[in-house]
């Protein structure tokens, strides 16, 4: 219910204006009226309104003096002036202070309903926004929401619910989704609301990575059972966009501010228990943050194969007993942590007088690639690279001889050869021989950006020059550089140049012609 205040210090005038304002039939309550500015001022502190409808002079307290002085307080209300036809100057100055709406007297029922229907949309934005903003500082920083806002929703119990897509992506190479759009049809769409009951509601948060989505609910008679229905259900729709979708159900809480906590054993059972390539449904209600799962784990006789295989200079049978590691791993449902602490501890063994310190980078390598893997083919691919060029390290010294500056350069000029191809940073490093984190981690130091960063920058630059100087539609341009998603091309193109495509077109057609 949007709350509305009325200033006006002629009592008729006044009268036959809360009189429309029922008439237009809207979603509005009369929180009060005043006859003046001051009077005004005192009752908005008092009552709070969304709306301040006030005629420009009034005793006291002018409509003007009273907008001045709540704009210099930055108190949150929407203005309305009502004006005559001889307060014109007063009117424009009106304009100057920022006043949301302007109606002339005598003002009718279709007048008032307009205004209304314009203030109350922009409200219901701001006070969206506002929810959002706070809800996600609550569920990261332990900032309770305000109770101005907590009173603009009902709940008996909340719940979240964390959607992760495929890898922890605690370091990973990317930070947008190809199908965010799609995504987030998904978690606003029929699914959800089918299991809802009438006036509960729920709010969709980015998570803390760009590959996780949170949706919190505030109920009041859906069992636990519907939302476990609702997991399963999201998630069989989200397995149509991609490889593996893990969801972390929380207990349900009397208090929003509460989720906070429940956010955080989330966050903390989704690092412990993600099952690496495979989908799962996880309820925060069965974890115990130092519970310990079935390990997997290198046997003696297994790292004895890897050393034997470095020992004999064989880099066929050690990439070999690796993809049966992995093998392994995968029938076992491994969890990306078990994974990421079996491989390190391979490193570790097989590699442990390479350097301390150069251990430690492809320790952190490995985080990578199981950050940025979406299945085990991809993360053998990776590994591939990353063994080879250790093994060759270690048992034939065969260190780069390449110059790290000559590869930056072959590089950017590979991009520029092929950057029309359907090209990641993944097909790069395999082109050059070399893994991904060690070509972003050059690149980054010779350029000032990562790989994907120029290659990205190289195709907005390239169809920028299309729009310049052809008549070819978006979606041609987008092809030709690279990119099957239409979407994300533009808005990919609006993030580097701040203008739509369209925009860019209109503005620099025919340029050097």
């Amino acid at each position: 219910m949007i709350k509305v205040l009325v200033a006006e210090d002629q009592v008729l005038i006044q009268k036959d204006i809360c009189r429309k304002i029922e008439k237009t039939e809207k979603n509005v309550e009369i929180a009060g009226t005043a006859m003046n500015g001051q009077d005004a001022y005192e009752k908005i502190l008092a009552l709070h309104p969304d709306i301040l409808i006030t005629d420009i002079r009034m005793p006291i307290q002018t409509g003007l003096e009273l907008i001045r002085r709540l704009k210099e307080e930055a108190i949150s209300i929407k203005t309305v002036i009502l004006s005559g036809y001889r307060d014109f100057e007063y009117a424009k100055e009106a304009i100057q202070l920022g006043v949301d709406e302007y109606l002339l007297k005598p003002v009718s029922v279709e007048d008032l309903r307009y205004v209304l229907d314009t203030l109350e949309e922009k409200i219901i934005s701001e006070q969206n926004y506002s929810y959002q903003h706070a809800l996600y500082r609550m569920l990261n920083s332990g900032t309770p929401i305000p109770g101005y806002l907590l009173n603009a929703i009902s709940y008996n119990i909340c719940q979240l619910m964390l959607i992760n897509l495929n890898s922890c992506a605690t370091f990973s190479f990317q930070d947008w989704l190809p199908y965010e759009n799609e995504l987030e049809d998904i978690l606003k769409g029929p699914v959800v609301n089918k299991y809802l009951k009438k006036g509960e509601t729920v709010r969709l948060c980015g998570g803390n990575t760009y590959n996780q989505k949170l949706l919190v609910f505030f109920l009041h008679k859906t069992p636990p059972e519907k939302i476990d229905m609702m997991a399963l259900e999201l998630q069989r729709q989200i397995m149509k966009l991609t490889d593996a979708v893990t969801i972390c159900i929380s207990k349900s809480v009397y208090s929003v501010n509460d989720l906070a906590a429940e956010y955080k054993l989330s966050k903390t059972q989704l690092t412990n228990q993600l099952i690496f390539a495979h989908s799962a449904i996880l309820h925060s209600r069965d974890f115990l943050e130092n519970s310990q799962d079935p390990a997997v784990t290198l046997q003696d006789q297994q790292l004895e194969n890897f050393r034997f295989c470095i020992h004999t200079q064989n880099l066929d049978g050690l990439l070999e007993h690796l993809d049966h590691f992995l093998d392994h791993c995968d029938h076992k449902r491994t969890t990306q942590k078990q994974l990421g602490n079996c491989l390190k501890l391979l490193l570790l063994v097989c590699y442990d007088d390479t350097g301390g310190r150069q251990l430690s980078s492809r320790e952190l390598e490995i985080d990578e690639y199981l950050s940025n893997s979406k299945t085990y083919a991809e993360l053998k691919l990776s590994l591939h690279l990353l063994f080879e060029q250790l093994f060759r390290q270690r048992v034939l010294n065969l260190a780069s001889s390449v110059n790290p500056e000559s590869l930056v350069t072959e590089v950017k000029e590979y991009i520029r050869n092929n950057y029309g191809r359907d090209i990641n940073i993944n097909d790069i490093a395999v082109h050059f021989s070399i893994t991904p984190a060690y070509l972003s981690r050059l690149f980054k130091k010779h350029s000032d950006v990562r790989p994907i960063e120029y290659l990205t920058s190289y195709r907005i630059s390239q169809a920028c020059d299309y729009f310049a100087h052809s008549q070819l539609t978006v979606r041609e341009v987008a092809e030709l550089c690279g990119y099957s998603n239409q979407f994300y091309f533009s808005k990919a193109f609006k993030q580097i140049t701040s203008m739509s495509p369209s925009e860019y077109r209109i503005q620099h057609q025919g340029e050097g012609l």
